[in-house]
């Protein structure tokens, strides 16, 4: 049960704010209370490899959609996220892709001092356990346990042949120095069982800690200031409202979306946009819920002219769920994914521009509608490879739809706002279609989706049509230099412009989106949140 008063109170137990309680927690004279508006993680279906987005919908997602998007053909995407222990971590891929030197160095190039490649490697290195370390680039014996990915099909080398002919980098690690590759994806499981950050830094025995108080099933309304500094939370728990005060600091970790929100809700953002909702201002911070950059995918997929081994399977059938809950074994265990590539598309090698997941696909999982008046359709083999324009340059907004904590926000990414997106994209498709046709896979290629002959204005109708959201948004509480930067919302140690006592730690204080997934960069993030709160002995709580 809650007290009244805590010394550090942090929003969200997601991937980064379990990182922080439990570091902060780790001082036997510090008391903390993470709270978590989502409940407990123990839906088993979330931990099969191959059914992650079988809870996408249910109570452990918010179930965010964006605004109409007009470089989608005026569609609205579904943006998964998540709303449990774990948080994205509990319902994503769980795919471990760290980014790149060029992404760690542009945070410190933006002003956020100290936030570099290197500075990150080393926290790589303590964060990470898996077989591969401990080496310069990789660790051993830390918190997040990852693994590779399992898959059942030989396949998979094939596609790594393929990709290599294409003159697009043999195998490698993603993680290392040079990230030109294709590679077996790890992932946050432990022997074919999703076990997320939050997993590891809330282990039970942390849990047992006297200092520590994890309260699930709490809905963060605002967070509460005294003249300019933040002093507490209102939340509601169980029907009611109360208020918990903080001796210390509040730390938001409640992600890109619910982040922006709470701090405009709490009177901290774009002074004409709280006027406009009737919210009192605390600090005018123009930048928060700007910003907001995200990656976007569109499949490219081929039917197979022969049967492709071990491909003809239902990870989410009734049976392989069944057998998965019995003895972690069968379908479930697989995502037809396990592998991806990263190019570079002017040979230039500062920084990847496309992610390539090196898919075997069932037809009857998916495309039927491509290659509509195949006879037996059904049965037939393919693959695909989903195409991930990895720094896209368009960005959008967070804005509230109204004073009420629970009106869902105005999510609005403004997918291709900026042309360059869509000419580089339709770049990433012919490399793509390219991979296709190379003496690996054209035994296996009968059609393909989009056709070869397609024309630009063919591939960006199709991209237009089909694309969808990676669900890695970040940037709407971006880290810079205040002083000369009017846009970015935290300083390097994460402290909110404007206002004392607040910090926010999770993928919204990310200037743009990583050259990878977002899960390992915010994990980073949370651990170099603790450390630099740890760094500072003179607390206010400490203040006579």
């Amino acid at each position: 049960m809650m007290k009244q008063i805590y010394d550090y109170i942090i929003v969200g137990a997601g991937t980064s704010g379990p990182i922080v309680a439990s570091r902060l927690s780790e001082d036997p004279h510090v008391s903390v209370l993470l709270l978590e508006a989502g409940g407990e993680n123990i839906n088993d279906i979330s931990r099969a490899p191959g059914a992650f987005f079988k809870v996408w919908g249910t109570d452990y997602d918010w179930q965010y959609e964006t605004e109409p998007q007009k470089g989608l053909n005026n569609r609205k995407i579904y943006a998964p996220r998540g709303r449990v222990v774990g948080g994205s971590s509990a319902i994503n891929v769980g795919f471990w892709m760290r980014g790149t030197r060029e992404d760690y160095d542009f945070w410190e190039q933006q002003g956020a001092k100290g936030w570099n490649y290197e500075k990150a490697l080393k926290m790589f290195q303590k964060i990470e356990d898996t077989d591969l370390g401990p080496t310069r680039y990789r660790g051993k014996g830390g918190m997040v346990h990852l693994e590779d990915s399992a898959y059942p099909s030989e396949f998979t080398q094939t596609q790594f042949d393929a990709f290599k002919e294409a003159g697009f980098g043999d195998i490698g690690d993603f993680q290392a120095e040079d990230p030109y590759c294709a590679d077996i994806v790890q992932k946050d499981y432990i022997n074919r069982v999703r076990h997320t950050p939050a997993d590891s830094y809330l282990s039970e025995e942390v849990r047992k800690r006297p200092n520590l108080t994890v309260q699930t099933d709490t809905f963060v309304r605002k967070v509460i200031f005294k003249e300019n500094r933040a002093v507490g939370v209102e939340v509601e728990y169980k029907g009611e409202l109360q208020q918990v005060e903080a001796r210390a600091e509040v730390i938001l970790s409640a992600g890109s979306f619910n982040t922006a929100q709470i701090l405009k809700l709490s009177g901290v953002g774009p002074k004409k946009e709280l006027a406009r909702h009737g919210i009192p201002v605390v600090a005018d911070v123009p930048g928060v819920g700007e910003n907001l950059n995200d990656h976007l995918m569109v499949n490219v997929r081929a039917l197979s002219s022969v049967p492709i081994p071990d491909t003809h399977f239902n990870p989410i059938s009734d049976e392989s769920l069944a057998q998965w809950r019995k003895e972690q074994t069968g379908p479930a265990c697989y995502y037809p994914g396990p592998a991806a590539g990263l190019v570079s598309s002017d040979g230039t090698h500062t920084g990847p521009d496309f992610e390539m997941i090196l898919q075997y696909v069932h037809t009857a999982n998916g495309s039927e509608k491509e290659f509509a008046g195949v006879e037996n359709i059904a049965e037939r083999s393919g693959y695909s490879f989903p195409v991930i324009l990895m720094i896209p340059k368009s960005r959008g907004t967070v804005l509230l739809a109204s004073g009420d904590p629970h009106d869902k926000p105005l999510i609005d990414p403004n997918y291709f706002d900026d042309p360059s997106d869509m000419k580089r994209f339709i770049k990433g498709i012919r490399y793509a279609l390219q991979l296709t046709q190379t003496t690996a896979l054209s035994p296996y290629t009968e059609m393909v989706h989009p056709a070869l002959d397609a024309s630009d204005a063919d591939i960006e109708a199709f991209i237009r049509n089909e694309a969808s959201t990676v669900f890695h948004p970040v940037g709407t509480a971006r880290i810079g230099d205040l002083e000369k930067d009017p846009m970015a919302v935290v300083d390097s140690h994460l402290r909110v412009r404007g206002v004392e006592g607040l910090r926010v730690a999770d993928a919204s204080i990310m200037p743009q989106v990583n050259r990878g997934h977002t899960m390992a960069p915010v994990t980073y993030i949370g651990e170099m949140a603790a450390q630099i709160i740890q760094s500072e002995t003179d607390r206010p709580y400490q203040r006579s």
